[in-house]
């Protein structure tokens, strides 16, 4: 069974099957020979992953410099902080952007399915473009999307 796992797990296939390899002969695996490949798999991932973070850390020289700790911007040396403040504006049109873009998967959604969902389908997804819609007059009358000097 072991052998039957790892050679699930490699996808091997190396001759005519028998009662005792489904696995090779391109039958599903059940229960216990599921879990055991999958667990060879975690198993081997973590061991390679194990290995190779020990080689870095041991082969990889340290040697810590003031100039090497400075943040690098482009050959300029940075004075005061990165930190700057971003306009609202810029928050809200990444709220709408979201909003809009969710928007677009629902519709495209329906669209692939429209001919199962009948008229039911239509109407529902015609009240949620209608919502949409109401929601966009509403940002665009309380000026949510201008953007610049002119916004205020």
């Amino acid at each position: 069974m072991l052998l039957n796992a790892i050679a699930f797990a490699g996808g091997l296939s190396t001759g005519p099957a028998t009662g005792r390899s489904a696995v090779l002969s391109g039958e599903t695996p059940t229960g216990l020979s599921q879990l055991a490949s999958f667990g060879i798999y975690a198993l081997m991932v973590l061991i390679i992953l194990g290995v190779l973070m020990f080689l870095t850390t041991w082969l990889g020289g340290r040697r810590p410099a003031p100039e090497k700790d400075m943040p690098y911007e482009s050959g300029v040396i940075p004075t005061g902080s990165a930190r700057l403040r971003l306009p609202v504006q810029f928050y809200l049109v990444a709220i709408f952007f979201i909003i809009f873009d969710l928007e677009a998967v629902f519709v495209y959604s329906w669209a692939v399915a429209f001919d199962l969902l009948g008229w039911q389908g239509f109407a529902c997804i015609s009240f949620f473009i209608g919502a949409l819609l109401i929601g966009l007059v509403y940002i665009w009358k309380k000026k949510g999307l201008q953007w610049g000097p002119g916004s205020k």
